[in-house]
């Protein structure tokens, strides 16, 4: 598509924003938290299954933008995430520390895939705009 005046590159950039705001954003934003997810799975230490099995992630519009939130609703996911205390007769008698599996996971996602899932939000507003 060729501009042929400033109301061509005017209805061009509404047509990339509309898009950036409606669809692009939000459908990205579901495929980077899977992957975080994915990631943070791959960090989680597997002894029955079950906190590594109840990772899950949701994507919340909010103020004008984007949240993605990864979280686990397994009861003991936050002591193993970020470390707790060891009581016996309730004296405490050591700490264990977090794997922070969720922390690394992030860390990985960012290192490995980030880059590459903002150029493709970056090319889908450049099809929008296109037409």
């Amino acid at each position: 598509m060729s501009m042929k005046s400033l109301e061509d590159l005017e209805r061009a950039f509404d047509r990339g924003l509309n898009a950036w705001e409606s669809e692009i954003v939000a459908a990205h934003a579901e495929k980077m938290g899977k992957k975080v997810v994915r990631e943070v799975k791959r960090e989680t230490k597997v002894v029955t299954g079950n906190l590594r099995r109840r990772w899950d992630s949701r994507v919340k519009k909010e103020d004008g933008g984007v949240n993605i939130i990864v979280e686990n609703d397994a009861e003991y996911a936050e002591p193993v995430n970020n470390g707790h205390r060891i009581v016996r007769g309730g004296r405490t008698v050591g700490y264990t520390e977090g794997r922070h599996m969720l922390e690394k996971g992030i860390a990985a996602y960012q290192n490995t895939y980030l880059k590459d899932d903002l150029q493709g939000m970056v090319d889908d507003l450049g099809k929008k705009m296109r037409g």
